[in-house]
């Protein structure tokens, strides 16, 4: 495992979300894949507060899971309650105990899907609306797209639109400063002219998150570091994410 110190790959924003949620507020964060949207929720995880974080692809046939995972990852103790609305009333009447945020990544897999566990119904939907009531809890769910722009499914039928009430946000582009930051947290053997060449060679992608990540890897991979960096070689790169990702 990497001694390297972790920080926030987007320092200013993540501090505002998480001073967000703390002070009660739901948010639906919206952002394509690539971006660094699951370092995110990773960088929020980090922070002081009590936090779940769970993948909804794992869950959205296993409710029951859904309900351990999250109870487990609070480190609750007692009988675990059999449904979210029990469980949502038993962590808010703990007392003096910090605040509650709930991270749910993949949250689209819930949206459109006419196959979930029956379980993720209109009662579901509606006590993940209740968090934005209660003094000690909030929500974050991570979307592609705004969550009111899809359908809900009940019992395999359509529903309506979802009908959450989540503060929409939308994840920033990466700017030039984060994406040196970040190389740099990675303790690359590169001299600040080939460190700002691959900064510039970013944020201009689709996909720049992954392609910093995989331009790092390919850096570290070079046998005794005898690496001449240069825009051709980091066009080559490219094209080879290209294929490897598509």
């Amino acid at each position: 495992m990497s001694e390297r110190k972790l920080h926030c790959l987007r320092p200013v924003f993540t501090q505002n979300l998480i001073n967000t949620l703390q002070q009660g507020t739901s948010v639906n964060l919206i952002a394509p894949a690539g971006q660094g949207r699951r370092r995110l929720l990773e960088d929020i995880k980090s922070s002081t507060a009590r936090i779940a974080f769970l993948d909804m692809k794992s869950y959205t046939d296993h409710y029951d899971d859904f309900i351990q995972a999250l109870w487990q990852q609070l480190d609750e103790k007692g009988e675990q309650p059999g449904d979210f609305g029990k469980l949502i009333t038993m962590l808010e009447t703990r007392k003096n105990r910090k605040k509650i945020i709930i991270l749910l990544h993949h949250f689209d897999e819930l949206l459109d899907n006419s196959s979930l566990d029956n379980r993720f119904d209109v009662n579901f939907f509606n006590q993940l609306n209740s968090i934005q009531t209660q003094k000690q809890m909030s929500l974050l769910c991570l979307t592609s797209e705004a969550h009111d722009q899809s359908f809900i499914f009940i019992k395999g039928k359509q529903s309506r639109f979802s009908w959450l009430d989540l503060e929409k946000k939308r994840l920033p582009k990466l700017t030039y400063e984060e994406i040196c930051l970040e190389l740099k947290s990675h303790e690359l053997p590169l001299s600040s002219e080939e460190l700002s060449l691959v900064a510039w060679a970013v944020p201009r992608h689709e996909k720049p998150y992954l392609l910093l990540k995989s331009f790092a890897d390919k850096i570290k991979n070079q046998e005794n570091n005898e690496l001449e960096l240069s825009s051709r070689q980091l066009k080559i790169w490219r094209e080879q994410f290209h294929v490897d990702n598509n």
